[in-house]
């Protein structure tokens, strides 16, 4: 088995959020986040795992994204969430804020934690393989947010042959 792995450059985002985490909420702040994928399987018929481009490409799309918003997690329990025309609307006990929706990417996990956003971009991934790209060859991706230097998170999902 073998490995492509993509990471620096343009693989990157700039956002804000805040997570809650023992009947707490964190302040609001923002990261410069950085992304990193790994395939791993076997030689194709042209002998590369997975083109090196198309894997470039596809993962800046969902970087652009989330680039320049607010990471809002839709699932998450703690948070009482309204949706206007306008703008969403957010409540965490006595914290109250009002973003414009265009300034909000709204995302269907439980937290805007390293952990769940690489999970979210993994599965984003995988999608766009098996819908779009033969994946007969590959075992798996890995995707890894980094929220700081010395701190990256990793989600790792199996393709099913």
């Amino acid at each position: 088995m073998r490995k492509v792995k993509v990471e620096g450059g343009y693989l990157n985002f700039n956002s804000a959020h805040f997570i809650t985490y023992s009947g707490k909420c964190e302040r609001l702040h923002g990261h410069n986040y950085g992304v990193l994928i790994e395939v791993e399987g076997d030689l194709g018929a042209d002998n590369v795992v997975f083109d090196f481009t198309i894997l470039k490409k596809r993962t800046k799309e969902i970087c652009q994204r989330l680039d320049h918003r607010f990471l809002l997690p839709l699932h998450n329990p703690h948070l009482e969430l309204t949706q206007h025309a306008e703008a969403w609307e957010i409540k965490f006990h006595e914290k109250h804020y009002i973003f414009p929706r265009a300034d909000v990417v709204a995302l269907p996990i439980a937290n805007s934690s390293a952990e769940l956003l690489a999970e979210y971009i993994c599965n984003e991934l995988y999608q766009l393989i098996i819908n779009e790209y033969s994946s007969a060859n590959l075992h798996t991706i890995m995707v890894g947010v980094e929220e700081a230097p010395t701190q990256m998170a990793y989600y790792k999902q199996e393709f099913n042959r």
